[in-house]
């Protein structure tokens, strides 16, 4: 047994959290490098916490190991959003889980479909030809409201005053996770000041009554109806889940797909690919496997060992946080040749049927239950992209990432669309975008 190389320090001194906030893959890169292993320990969260970044030992983590840790989510997140799925673990875990699959079942997706393509359209129809647009802001008003479509049966076009305002409260409520979790409320010359965290818990107040009220208006066989007939044992129970499906989570992870892929896919360059991509659907599967593998949304996922047990060769102590970092895991050159490169052919050459190896929705039995609605967007999104435009985007270059909250570019690309029945426009805006960059 190897003796896991790293160092935890002293508490609170020896804390590495701000450093891995700052820049998780700098972070990762590092510690790599320095111990020549993708797996180490170090302090975090003010916890010994185990680093995983080898695409095996993360696949093993997921798929073999879930009986030895639980999820690491509860003591930070679950103020904001209460008892549910991704705060339970075993029985109870599997118990939620049982009720939830069938409302995202192969089948189930299938009637949701019609939702997810009216609102999608209904953005994408008002894509500016020839002017830049702010991808990343533009997909993630469209996320919000197919979240806001599903989950809550709220649209802007029957709902155009209210629809405004959940979006702003889901925002709010969003904030909450990336705030230091106190609930603070302090009185000022100017009227009174509050942290994030105590404007996030008000938001979620006000989501759960919102909630309350959609499900008892419904009557279609929508998520709503699905839901209070699922077997949920309170209605409270069914608000929490709900609660945590409208998060802004799901739109921002969905706009840094969208974003990612829109951007690998810009310019005369890569017309061709677009083009193959259009006629192919299997090669456009590729596409989004790479967008997935090289920018997923989220860094990594966290666990709390409740069990010492053995992962590739190193003991993981009792009571250690872990931390998987799906960006290290998925440019493991052990696994993913020239990992740093975009190569959507690698999905039908050498990691062909390597798909067990992604992590960007965790995996194994904690795998998100959502995964069949998730590609269902994701392909709708693409397709209706690339059958209607040629794009380009306006800086010379793609900016470095950023990769948190969520993974996005550090300045917010501009995209400029252009009709694909003006195949010679694009030609002519890449010279334009050449020019003004030099």
């Amino acid at each position: 047994m190897s003796e896991l190389p790293g160092y935890v320090g002293y508490p609170w001194v020896g804390d590495n959290s701000l450093e891995f906030y700052r820049d998780p893959v700098s972070f990762m890169e590092k510690r790599t490098q320095d111990y020549n292993s993708r797996i180490f320990q170090a302090r975090f969260i003010n916890r010994p916490t185990v680093f995983v970044g080898s695409a095996e030992a993360v696949k093993k983590l997921l798929n073999e190991k879930t009986q030895h840790f639980e999820m690491g989510y509860k003591a930070l997140w679950q103020g904001l959003y209460g008892e549910n799925v991704l705060f339970s673990d075993g029985t109870e875990a599997t118990a939620l889980r049982a009720l939830l699959i069938p409302l995202f079942n192969k089948e189930a997706v299938n009637g949701y479909q019609s939702t997810v393509e009216r609102i999608c359209d209904r953005t994408l129809q008002t894509i500016p030809a020839g002017k830049p647009v702010k991808v990343y802001e533009l997909l993630k008003q469209m996320s919000t409201e197919i979240s806001m479509g599903l989950f809550l049966d709220i649209e802007r076009e029957t709902d155009n005053s209210f629809g405004p305002h959940v979006s702003q409260l889901m925002t709010q409520h969003w904030h909450g996770i990336i705030s230091m979790p106190a609930n603070l409320k302090l009185p000022t010359w100017g009227g009174n000041w509050e942290s994030g965290y105590s404007k996030a818990l008000e938001a979620k107040d006000e989501l759960l009554k919102i909630i309350g009220d959609r499900i008892g208006k419904n009557k279609h066989n929508n998520v709503l109806g699905l839901m209070k007939t699922a077997g949920f044992r309170s209605e409270d129970e069914i608000y929490r889940h709900l609660l945590l499906f409208v998060s802004a989570l799901v739109p921002k992870a969905f706009s840094s797909l969208f974003t990612s892929f829109t951007l690998q896919l810009a310019g005369p360059s890569k017309a061709s690919m677009r083009q193959k991509a259009l006629e192919d659907e299997t090669f456009l599967e590729h596409i989004l496997l790479e967008v997935q593998r090289l920018w997923p949304p989220f860094i990594g996922g966290r666990r709390l060992v409740r069990q010492e047990f053995t992962l590739a060769g190193y003991s993981i102590p009792q009571g250690h946080g872990l931390m998987y970092v799906t960006h290290t895991a998925h440019r493991d050159p052990q696994i993913f040749p020239e990992p740093n490169s975009f190569k959507p052919e690698r999905w039908s050459t050498c990691n062909a049927g390597h798909e067990g190896y992604l992590c960007a929705f965790g995996g194994g039995p904690r795998r998100c239950v959502g995964t069949q609605l998730v590609q269902l967007v994701l392909k709708h999104v693409t397709k209706y992209l690339l059958h209607n435009f040629h794009w380009e985007v306006t800086q010379a270059e793609i900016p470095p990432y950023k990769w948190l909250p969520v993974s996005r570019p550090t300045v917010e690309d501009q995209v400029i669309f252009t009709p694909r029945d003006s195949p010679e426009q694009e030609v002519e805006m890449g010279v334009e975008v050449a020019e003004t960059s030099l």
